[in-house]
């Protein structure tokens, strides 16, 4: 459960905000400042290093500099350092709020719930009021259910900056969730109108720390608002839009997941997904899309390919590995298809993936393997024995 309730935290990319600024005159002209990480943040480590070891830097302006290096390793996917310099900086400028929230982030990527947590309410009693800190709290009440309670924080976000594009992307996929699809659309429709060139400057990273273009992301959001109130014309406009602005591997992969599942788009939806991932997608759903294509065409070998490609991208996508079960009991391998389908239940039961878990219990009930309306919370040898059967049997569904 930590590792899925994690992931909406993960987005958050904690290296934005610009902290208090430094004194020394030759920030700039050094390329250690705010400007720079955000636009360039693999050219910040040289300039930084020299203001940090220069020994006559004053305590603020190294502990600036670490802050600046620090989200420069942070926007680089080097974390562990990034870790090092946020911790560093921090028994210098114990007051630089936003460090604290950068720091928060480096927690939650690493799996550290409770670490993370501390360092948002330290950043929060040095100011109740920042937006940052307060939108990853919002984001960690609605993975705990608490939909209403999460507007609030993000509301209270926008209160502080009204351009908090995760905190109005955050709202927006909340409102979504509790079927306000107005306001969700609001929220999207502001986040798409904030200038590429400015909401890229507030950084999107996604859970592996890659940076996506955030111009991207809010026209897909906006395409999943129009797409769960079934205006799918304009979903699709949204997400041609994207592709347009640019034509990328997470803009590809947006267009092909959706046009995957749309009666008579097969082929273009093929086409969307291997030109996404030749262009180097590790979308773990693009994989997952391709994949259910296949099925639809019954290149089963194809099929195979693309769901070995999910899962190995997320072990855990229980779906993938239910699919691929299936897959292979299409390709007669029994003893694949039952491991597969055996590992997609302990893994379903073991992370409380209750929907997914439902699917496949369903579908053992329906073939007459599973007499038990409940989700099982083990995995018994009469489950197991389920799982056999259901694997031997292609009408088990």
């Amino acid at each position: 459960m930590i590792r899925r309730s994690l992931s909406r935290l993960l987005l958050m990319a904690g290296v934005v905000g610009a902290g208090p600024a430094a004194s020394f005159a030759t920030e700039a002209a050094a390329g250690c400042s705010l400007a720079q990480v955000e636009m360039l943040p693999d050219t910040v480590t040289e300039p930084c290093s020299k203001i940090i070891n220069e020994k006559a830097t004053s305590p603020a302006e190294r502990g600036y500099a670490l802050f600046i290096r620090g989200k420069g390793y942070h926007n680089t996917k080097r974390f562990d350092l990034a870790r090092q310099d946020y911790d560093d900086a921090i028994v210098l400028t114990p007051t630089n709020e936003e460090l604290f929230v950068s720091r928060a982030n480096i927690a939650f990527r690493g799996g550290r719930f409770e670490e993370g947590v501390s360092f948002l309410q330290r950043a929060l009693a040095l100011n109740p009021s920042n937006g940052h800190a307060l939108r990853t709290m919002g984001s960690l009440l609605a993975d705990s259910g608490q939909r209403e309670e999460a507007n609030r924080y993000y509301s209270m976000a926008l209160g502080a900056d009204r351009s908090d594009a995760y905190a109005l992307l955050s709202r927006s996929q909340n409102y979504a969730k509790l079927r306000r699809f107005d306001e969700a659309l609001k929220d999207a429709d502001d986040l798409v109108a904030i200038a590429p060139s400015d909401i890229n400057r507030q950084g999107y990273l996604d859970e592996r720390g890659d940076h996506i273009d955030f111009h991207v992301v809010a026209l897909k959001n906006r395409a999943d608002v129009y797409n769960a109130i079934g205006q799918f014309d304009r979903a699709e406009q949204n997400l041609n839009d994207a592709v347009a602005y640019s034509r990328s591997a997470p803009s590809l992969a947006a267009r092909g997941k959706f046009l995957a599942y749309k009666t008579g788009r097969e082929k273009e939806a093929l086409s969307d997904l291997d030109e996404a991932i030749a262009l180097g997608s590790v979308d773990s759903e693009a994989y997952y899309a391709k994949g259910i294509v296949h099925l639809k065409f019954n290149t089963f070998q194809d099929a195979l390919v693309a769901f070995d490609g999910a899962v190995k991208i997320d072990p855990w996508f229980v779906s993938a590995l239910r699919m691929r079960a299936r897959v292979h009991r299409e390709l007669d391998q029994t003893d694949l298809a039952v491991a597969d389908m055996t590992q997609a239940v302990a893994r379903g039961i073991g992370a409380g993936r209750t929907a997914a878990l439902r699917d496949t219990m369903s579908a053992l009930s329906r073939a007459g393997y599973w007499r038990s309306s409940d989700n099982p919370t083990d995995l018994t040898p009469a489950l197991e024995d389920a799982i056999r059967a259901c694997m031997l049997d292609k009408r088990c569904n």
